[in-house]
């Protein structure tokens, strides 16, 4: 009687089906050299064979912000020297926010040749979204620090530091947020430029561009305070601006971690083994 050897393949793909919601999420963590790595290599990926690399997308940022800031003090009647870093302290952070969505609806469906041969945790293609988000966010701050420095000097002390609670809350929103994203976008292929289309509206509707201070009454409170991307982007603004952060807009986004970890550990768990059927 012969036995039947089972293809290597097939071995490592059920291992990585085995694997539950909560050992993916807390497996992949612990790789931080492989995500790490990852992330790394693909920044150096999209800027290769270029001079200045990811500083790109910082002179890209510098001319926006210097093009829009000159028209938009105008606008809202605002002091270019106050408009200038208002406006790239909400678009550093805003970039942070926005790419990592965008990004995030690609996770899976360009790495299903990954997940599909090698066995890994899914949850590593976040980390790696999220690390190079912020290696590019750390890039953009030259831009934000030459605008303070010349026009809000003011701003540049002790208050700056509270960013970095705003950045790490960021950071684990945007884990969820690429695994939960990157799931829907697998499965339903329509997700991905639904998803594109609501970050181009919301950009417009959420106060980057315009101070919060410019809507009053019922309007006010549907785009400033109901508005969760605004208070994803002041937890890091307001420090950027020398500003204490509103505890509102901590809570709020304390919430929805702990509401989108939650709601994410949940479709996980339930169709973690679908993933590399799906592609």
């Amino acid at each position: 009687m012969t036995m039947t050897s089972v293809p290597q393949t097939s071995v490592d793909q059920l291992r990585s089906l085995a694997l539950t919601a909560g050992q993916d999420i807390i497996g992949g963590l612990w790789k931080t050299e492989l995500w790490g790595r990852l992330g790394w290599l693909d920044v150096k990926r999209r800027y290769r064979r270029t001079m200045l690399g990811p500083f790109w997308t910082s002179i890209s940022l510098s001319m926006y912000v210097m093009g829009v800031g000159l028209v938009g003090a105008g606008l809202w009647h605002q002091n270019i020297s106050d408009y200038l870093p208002f406006l790239v302290s909400g678009m550093v952070a805003w970039l942070l926010v926005s790419t990592i969505i965008t990004e995030a609806c690609t996770l899976l469906v360009s790495g299903h040749a990954l997940f599909r041969n090698v066995t890994f945790e899914y949850s590593i293609l976040a980390y790696a979204l999220v690390w190079r988000n912020l290696i590019t966010f750390l890039h953009n701050l030259v831009v934000w620090l030459l605008i303070v420095a010349v026009f809000r000097p003011e701003a540049l002390g002790f208050t700056v530091f509270l960013a970095l609670p705003g950045v790490l809350l960021i950071a684990l929103n945007g884990v969820w947020i690429s695994l939960l994203c990157g799931m829907f976008c697998l499965r339903f292929r329509d997700v991905t430029p639904l998803v594109s289309s609501i970050i181009q509206i919301s950009m417009l509707i959420t106060p980057i561009f315009w101070p919060p201070e410019s809507l009053e009454g019922s309007r006010r409170l549907i785009f400033v305070g109901l508005n969760p991307l605004h208070h994803m982007v002041d937890i890091v603004r307001s420090p950027l601006l020398g500003k204490v952060p509103a505890v509102t807009s901590y809570l709020i986004v304390v919430l929805i971690t702990a509401g989108g970890w939650y709601l994410t550990y949940v479709v996980l768990r339930r169709f973690r083994r679908r993933i590399a059927y799906w592609s």
